[in-house]
C-alpha cells in the first residue's frame, strides 16, 4: 500500500482529479454569478436605454418646437404618392414647396427626395 501512495502516476492522477474537480466548481460558480448579474442587468440596461430613447426624442421635440416646427404638413397624396404611410407627423425641417415653407417630417422629406429622382 506504501508503495502505492509514492507511485508518482497515482500521485498525479490524484492530484489531476482534485484539481479538475476544484475547476469544475469554480466553472459552476462563475457561470452562476454570470447568470445572477446579467438576470440583474438586463431590467437596467433595458431601462437606461428606454430612458435614453425618450430623453433624445423628447430633446427633437424641443428642437423642433423652438425652431417653429411641430407636426408634419406634407401632402402626402401628392408629394410622395408611391410612399404612402411613411409619415410619423413629427416635423425635422421645412421644405419650400408652392412658394410656402412647408415642415416635413424625416420620412416624408426622404420619400419626396427618392420621388423627384424618378423625374
Amino acid at each position: 500500500m506504501s508503495r502505492d501512495a509514492n507511485d508518482p502516476a497515482r500521485q498525479f492522477a490524484a492530484a489531476w482529479e482534485t484539481a479538475a474537480a476544484a475547476l469544475g466548481e469554480w466553472t459552476q460558480r462563475v457561470s452562476d454569478a454570470t447568470t445572477d448579474a446579467l438576470d440583474k442587468l438586463d431590467p437596467a440596461v433595458r431601462a437606461a436605454i428606454e430612458a435614453g430613447r425618450a430623453a433624445l426624442a423628447d430633446a427633437g421635440r424641443r428642437a423642433a418646437y423652438a425652431s417653429g416646427l411641430r407636426d408634419c404638413r406634407c401632402v402626402c397624396s401628392k408629394a410622395h404618392p408611391n410612399d404612402l404611410g411613411v409619415c410619423d407627423h413629427r416635423a425635422v425641417m421645412t421644405r419650400r414647396l408652392s412658394n410656402a415653407d412647408v415642415p416635413l417630417c424625416a420620412p416624408c422629406a426622404v420619400a419626396q427626395g427618392f420621388a423627384e429622382m424618378a423625374r
